[in-house]
């Protein structure tokens, strides 16, 4: 135990060789985080300690995301490691270990209002590592969902499960080798979802699978997060690819029941409308609303997530005329006391996106019209809200 406690000391004391770093409490951890103004990051790096009292246990990306306390077995989640650098990559932080946790204070509020009081990827150097051992459950997906029930929102069990089912939809994929996906379970009202989970074999529709981690409970949704999933049996289902116009999937997506999606894949065309979220460098993908006609802003139809290279993202301009290849989903958030009701049609995330083939250049005739209307660089007619390039009786300008 003495080697161990020196192990950890000379490795906190690598942490802080560099820089002064104040050492903190949990409790003086949050309350500092949240003097900062919101989604404000402080300047200096502080070293908070405190004991894990909230974890699903499951690494990603040799990073694991956890909640501290200063009372051991407290429960309490006072402070939080959002996908903190751990020390050993094949071993998750458990329940009741103490860590050191070094980085930026972070005030983090969420789109709901929501707000925490957090270090982002900082590091972890552990100073008590407890010997947790768990069962693992066998269930089926419907039994899982009733399991999950019974927590609160944004908890874990502490058991993990090894829950049996049928792929409910066309799964996707991120570039880390994860993948989301529903299983089914026609007599619950409740989803179970498989979130970003490891996978080996390529899983698909129709798919038996076993899929193994902590229950979570997210808004009424369960999950198992960053858990592995295992091919049991292939299965047979012959999946449709469908073109349609945007106003087609708007209209797809309105008869799904809310926070459903479908098992078809779709192939919507149109034009790009405005970009919602700018093209992510970690993920490798953008999201943009869509529209048949510039002239008409609707913002009804998001591509979420589509994925693409950065060469490709800087093509996704208001007026690109694109093809998104995914699911159709109808995302649905109820209103709060601070942000309205939100019902929205858009794809799955992990789209396969396609530019049209004709250039901006192929499509602009050389025609002078005289017109007093405004046209993109595809012959769009647009009007005073579009935002890119215009030409207007012969003159081209951005707009």
């Amino acid at each position: 135990m003495k080697k161990f406690y020196l192990m950890a000391a000379f490795a906190f004391a690598a942490l802080t060789m560099n820089a002064e770093i104040k050492e903190m409490t949990c409790a003086e951890a949050a309350a500092a985080a949240l003097e900062l103004g919101e989604n404000e990051t402080g300047t200096d790096s502080v070293a908070v300690i405190g004991y894990i009292t909230n974890t699903n246990g499951e690494i990603s990306r040799k990073q694991q995301t956890f909640y501290m306390d200063d009372v051991k077995g407290s429960g309490l989640k006072t402070f939080q490691a959002y996908w903190a650098n751990v020390p050993d990559p094949e071993k998750p932080l458990n329940v009741g270990d103490k860590v050191i946790l070094k980085g930026l204070l972070l005030h983090y509020v969420s789109s709901s209002g929501s707000h925490q009081a957090e270090i982002k990827n900082g590091d972890v150097v552990v100073l008590e590592s407890v010997e947790v051992s768990f069962d693992t459950i066998p269930v089926d997906a419907c039994e899982a969902i009733e399991e999950g029930l019974a927590l609160n929102n944004d908890e874990y069990t502490e058991d993990y499960f090894a829950v049996t089912g049928i792929v409910a939809n066309q799964p996707t994929f991120n570039s880390y080798s994860q993948t989301t996906f529903n299983l089914e379970c026609e007599t619950a009202t409740a989803i179970f979802k498989a979130y970003n989970c490891a996978y080996t074999d390529t899983i698909a529709l129709g798919d038996e699978v076993l899929v193994t981690g902590k229950l979570y409970n997210y808004n009424g949704t369960i999950e198992i997060k960053n858990g592995k999933v295992e091919l049991l049996s292939a299965g047979d289902v012959v999946v449709d690819t469908i073109p349609v116009t945007v106003s087609e999937a708007v209209a797809v997506g309105k008869a799904l029941e809310k926070g459903a999606e479908t098992k078809d894949v779709y192939v919507i065309t149109g034009y790009v409308d405005s970009i919602q979220s700018a093209w992510s460098e970690s993920y490798g993908n953008i999201s943009f609303y869509m529209t048949d006609d510039m002239a008409v802003h609707n913002y009804d139809f998001l591509a979420y997530r589509v994925k693409c290279d950065a060469e490709t993202a800087a093509k996704i301009v208001p007026g690109t005329k694109v093809s998104v290849t995914a699911g159709i989903q109808r995302y649905y958030k109820e209103a709060t006391d601070e942000l309205p009701e939100k019902d929205l049609v858009e794809t799955t995330s992990g789209g396969i996106l396609e530019l049209s083939t004709l250039s901006a250049v192929e499509n602009v005739t050389t025609t002078i019209i005289n017109d007093n209307k405004r046209y993109n660089v595809l012959g769009t007619v647009v009007d005073e809200q579009y935002n890119g390039v215009v030409i207007m009786n012969g003159k081209k300008f951005i707009q």
